[in-house]
């Protein structure tokens, strides 16, 4: 599922929170600026049933006194998003970020999300690598205002980092109120209560009912046409996915109630009558910030397989491009130049690559 939810500043004071899952409230710019809304928004938030969060505007320089000036007016047990955008006078980086962290979670605030434009990283940043956000456990907030889409380009990763977060929007309304950001969330209120809490990476194959839409229900339709189903695959958790999940559970006598959990995700991400083979990648051309792959097209009992997964992953483990192309070759972007990547390819939507299936290379 999708969760879509306002970050507002005193520019929209007085607005209403009703029919928002989640509210985001400016708190504190530089190191002696308070939203003087903030108080009254955190309390239309609560009467609305809206999980609250505040954001910081970072400028550049003292990066530890702003940490302590927000945390004396956010406190402990709200999480905080960094916002790290230039105004005409400050061009808050990286390091600058690093300092409010470090300071911030000292003194006992939360701090996870990292609100950072892929424009003013690529423009004004020099592409800069993420790494130092990312040994802490930062999850990123990318801004694309190209209108929501569960594949659009506010999810592709830039600086080794995937977005977790997309704002979509500067104009939207909300309440009567115009001028609003909006952004988006792939996943549940409980899944984004534990990421801006604590960091947690969510499960590649999430919880799914009836009505979800994105990636993770385009990955259940593949898994469940290697099954024997007939879907077209189309991300939309609809009737007729909901049918198809309900006769897999009954094939493999699971509770059949339609809901894709883990015991289901489980039997669906096993192999029906075994291993189907899986291609090595082959072929790499590397640049600066992509890396196209292609791979022998594979076949299961002499047809086509729906879809590959291929992934790019650090390291340090961490996935760092995603795509799952329904031919052999795929281009991944948002790579940092000079990073050693393990490129994984596997078919089929299947829930890991085997060690045959990964080649490291360096971009």
């Amino acid at each position: 599922m999708t969760i879509f939810y306002p970050d507002v500043s005193s520019y929209q004071a007085g607005i209403s929170f009703s029919g928002c899952v989640i509210a985001m409230v400016k708190a504190t710019e530089n190191n002696n600026y308070t939203n003087p809304d903030y108080a009254a928004a955190k309390e239309r938030a609560a009467s609305a049933g809206a999980y609250f969060c505040a954001y910081h505007f970072l400028h550049a320089g003292n990066g530890a006194g702003q940490a302590s000036y927000a945390f004396s007016r956010v406190g402990a047990g709200i999480p905080l998003m960094i916002d790290c955008e230039p105004t005409t006078d400050s061009a808050p980086q990286i390091s600058d970020a690093v300092a409010f962290i470090n300071e911030y979670r000292a003194l006992g605030g939360t701090v996870y999300l990292l609100y950072l434009p892929h424009w003013y990283w690529q423009g004004n940043l020099g592409q800069a690598s993420l790494s130092p956000v990312i040994d802490l456990g930062m999850l990123l907030v990318s801004s694309d205002y190209t209108g929501y889409s569960d594949t659009g380009p506010g999810w592709d990763a830039y600086g080794g980092m995937t977005p977790a977060i997309w704002q979509y929007t500067s104009n939207a309304t909300l309440n009567g109120v115009s001028n609003v950001d909006m952004n988006a969330y792939q996943g549940t209120l409980s899944d984004f209560q534990a990421q801006v809490s604590t960091g947690a990476q969510t499960s590649a194959n999430p919880t799914l009912t009836e009505g979800d839409t994105g990636p993770a229900v385009t990955t259940l339709q593949t898994r469940l046409n290697v099954w024997g189903a007939k879907l077209t695959v189309d991300g939309d958790f609809g009737p007729a996915t909901l049918a198809a999940v309900k006769a897999f559970q009954t094939a493999q006598k699971l509770t059949v109630d339609g809901i894709v959990g883990p015991q289901t995700w489980s039997a669906l991400n096993q192999n029906p009558g075994g291993a189907v083979p899986y291609p090595a990648p082959t072929g790499l051309a590397a640049g600066a910030v992509s890396l196209a792959v292609t791979w022998d097209a594979v076949t299961v009992n002499g047809t086509a397989v729906a879809s590959y997964t291929v992934q790019a992953v650090g390291l340090n483990g961490e996935v760092y491009a995603h795509a799952t192309p329904a031919t052999n070759s795929v281009v991944l972007t948002g790579l940092v130049a000079g990073w050693t990547y393990n490129i994984q390819v596997w078919a089929n939507g299947g829930p890991v690559a085997p060690p045959n299936a990964s080649i490291k290379v360096t971009v």
